[in-house]
């Protein structure tokens, strides 16, 4: 079996074997130490090195010039073609590493995924077909780090200050809306409390959580108000529940901007609506981060 430890053992210094073919590729000492960036004296001194190594003389000098021996042109001939090899291959791996691909693993939640996240990632995904995006729906605060996400997706007071926070939203304004065959024949409510006489429509963040509390803006205060609903489920239906006639729904403007604009949902009280602080993208670290994880970043950037 063949000792590869000691034929590694008895080659030349590979450094030396590289600076001889720069030099006669230059065909000049001088030329070859400043592509290299080192001193002329120093390549004069590898090369006294590699000859004696070898017990062979590499080139012909004379005080103007240089040129490889017989022995020297038969070693180039060898060798050159394997420094190439070797420099393609590390380009390719400069290529891999530029060229944008990987997964990207982002906990979001759900009114963030469908209606930021989504649109912008479907014509991107398609024009990157190397990048993988995975979106997990999770309304409940995680440990991104903990639990193996890349970034997670929150509004702005739910992101800890140790973390690198990014905008991709406006500020989202909340708003009561219903159906207006709901309202049909009743009168609409004048104040916060006079929900309390009227069907509402609630979420909970899991089965662990109470009925998720409806937040408003009177005479510069925030003030909350417990929903007691006739109908509660903890996803995106809260809106469909609403064009169905179930109630009064408290939802983000952003999902339900088409239906009042067309009068399928009418606003209710908008005097008391809350305005929370834009969605956020976050993530720990700025270092190492991959170009598809820089690119998914740009992408879902807020921009005015």
């Amino acid at each position: 079996m063949m000792n590869y430890a000691a034929m590694l053992h008895n080659l030349p210094n590979l450094n030396e074997l590289y600076f001889f073919v720069q030099i006669a590729n230059a065909g000049s000492f001088t030329k070859a130490a400043e592509r290299l960036g080192v001193t002329t004296s120093a390549l004069s001194q590898n090369m006294r090195s590699l000859e004696k190594h070898l017990d062979v003389r590499l080139f012909n000098r004379t005080t103007r010039s240089i040129s490889t021996t017989e022995a020297g042109e038969k070693l180039l001939a060898e060798i050159a073609p394997h420094f190439l090899a070797i420099a393609d291959a590390v380009r390719h791996l400069d290529e891999i590493r530029d060229e944008p691909q990987g997964t990207i693993r982002i906990n979001t939640s759900e009114i963030a995924a469908n209606l930021i996240i989504y649109p912008k990632l479907q014509p991107f995904l398609l024009a990157n077909p190397h990048i993988k995006v995975e979106l997990v729906i999770d309304n409940r605060w995680v440990d991104i780090v903990a639990q193996g996400f890349d970034m997670g997706v929150r509004l702005g007071y739910a992101v800890f200050n140790d973390m690198i926070a990014v905008q991709i939203s406006e500020p989202m304004k909340m708003v009561l809306v219903a159906s207006p065959g709901y309202l049909k024949d009743k009168p609409l409510p004048k104040k916060i409390n006079d929900l309390t006489n009227y069907h509402l429509i609630g979420s909970r963040f899991s089965s662990e959580h109470s009925q998720l509390e409806w937040e408003f803006m009177d005479k510069g205060q925030k003030v909350g108000f417990q929903p007691m609903p006739q109908f509660s489920i903890n996803n995106d239906l809260r809106t469909q529940a609403a064009l169905d006639g179930f109630g009064i729904a408290w939802l983000p403007e952003i999902r339900v901007h088409e239906e009042l604009k067309n009068g399928n949902l009418v606003e209710i009280l908008p005097q008391y609506a809350y305005t929370y602080d834009p969605f956020y993208i976050y993530y720990p670290n700025r270092k190492g981060n991959s170009k598809a994880f820089q690119m998914v970043v740009e992408l879902l950037k807020f921009k005015k």
